[in-house]
């Protein structure tokens, strides 16, 4: 045989093969796609919404003066909190200092006599 015979005919046998085949590349932004409106039917499920709440066309309100002010004093208090709250324990302190044991009855020395009889 010829060589260009022979690639015609290994040509052909390889488009029949890839004609044959059920594998399909991965396209891994269809599939980062699909993931991310999984997650996000997740969500709307969880929240038990049907679609996304409309953006809002109107720009955020400044904050009240009332309310950022109780929000500043808020944050004032916890950091006074934490800095008279004693340093925590190290590990020393984790563990129990004493041990203590506990008899335990053997089976059958219980109040109902051996095992089994009432």
């Amino acid at each position: 045989m010829d060589p260009p015979p022979l690639l015609a005919l290994l040509l052909l046998l390889l488009g029949a093969a890839r004609a044959l085949s059920t594998c399909h590349r991965l396209d891994l932004e269809a599939a980062k796609k699909k993931r991310i409106e999984a997650v996000r039917g997740q969500i709307l499920s969880k929240l038990h919404l049907s679609a996304p709440p409309p953006d809002s066309e109107t720009p955020p309100q400044p904050l009240p003066d009332d309310v950022r002010a109780l929000y500043n004093s808020t944050q004032e208090l916890l950091k006074q909190r934490a800095q008279s709250r004693p340093p925590p324990d190290g590990p020393d302190e984790y563990w129990a200092k004493e041990l203590r044991r506990i008899p335990m009855e053997t089976p059958g020395d219980g109040e109902g006599g051996s095992l089994g009889v009432t």
